[in-house]
């Protein structure tokens, strides 16, 4: 009992030295960071190993991304508080078209972080900075099609072959400064500008597609052809392998995630204040 009574006061005196509990919403855009992208010179990651015809040597890169974001957030006092952050980030895709086919690279990627909140009330707003942690997880989509019915040089009409490539959680951090503005007591706006540093670096790649002229073949490639293992060694040259039951060895590379950007959305006030 008296276990439940000192619990209870605890309870009671923490949220009575706490100010509010809010929540957010917010959508915005973000330049990818160049800095994150592994250069050219130090990585080759040959996209695909199934037919010589689709070989080539690619440098893809995401150069923007849009965001939406979900914010739940505790301030202790007026000026410091904390709050946990989910978000949703979609590159624009990245796409080459050769005068035969088209490459196309797109994403779907998941952020999670929590965040350290500093404010500076003033009458009419509040300024605020950001700065926590991060972790990201998602998936890297990897499309060609080939439609050569003009010349047929490759003896076929049509080919697609799509991969996905996936990768472990990926830690970084993040920043941000912005201005909050009230529209009512509970309700406010709010724009910042952003920094996050998050690669992604694939660890396994998979064909999710394979078609020639018409007929899905995606079932019937052994691992070595169907499979890439990124890593530190890389044997793109060995089309005719003589273990086609592990997945083909290419250099792994990373992606850059993170960038500069800024975000608008509306905080709703929960409790307190």
């Amino acid at each position: 009992m008296k276990i439940i009574c000192f619990l209870a006061f605890f309870a009671s005196s923490f949220f009575s030295w706490s100010q509010y509990i809010y929540g957010s919403i917010s959508s915005g855009y973000q330049l990818n960071s160049k800095f994150d992208q592994a250069p050219s010179y130090l990585v080759n990651t040959f996209h695909q190993v199934t037919l010589p015809w689709l070989w080539s040597q690619e440098n893809f890169a995401f150069k923007s991304s849009s965001l939406a974001e979900l914010h739940f957030g505790h301030m202790l006092t007026p000026r410091i508080g904390y709050e946990l952050t989910g978000a949703y980030l979609k590159p624009m895709a990245v796409a080459d078209n050769p005068d035969f086919g088209q490459k196309i690279m797109t994403g779907d990627f998941y952020q999670a972080a929590a965040k350290l909140v500093l404010a500076i009330p003033i009458k009419q707003f509040e300024l605020y900075t950001k700065l926590g942690l991060n972790i990201a997880n998602g998936r890297i989509a990897y499309l060609q099609t080939i439609e050569d019915g003009n010349f047929n040089a490759f003896g076929i009409a049509e080919a697609v072959l799509n991969y996905t490539y996936k990768s472990p959680l990926s830690f970084g951090f993040n920043g941000a400064v912005g201005v909050n503005v009230p529209i009512t007591k509970k309700c406010s706006f709010f724009t910042e500008l952003r920094m996050t540093s998050q690669t992604l670096t694939p660890k396994s790649g998979q064909i999710s597609q394979y078609t020639l002229d018409g007929s899905d073949l995606t079932t019937n490639l052994d691992p070595y052809y169907a499979q890439i293992a990124f890593g530190d060694e890389s044997e793109w040259q060995n089309w005719n392998a003589d273990d086609v039951s592990q997945a083909q060895k290419l250099y792994k590379r990373s992606y850059a995630l993170g960038g500069f950007g800024c975000s608008v959305g509306l905080r709703v006030v929960l409790w307190g204040y």
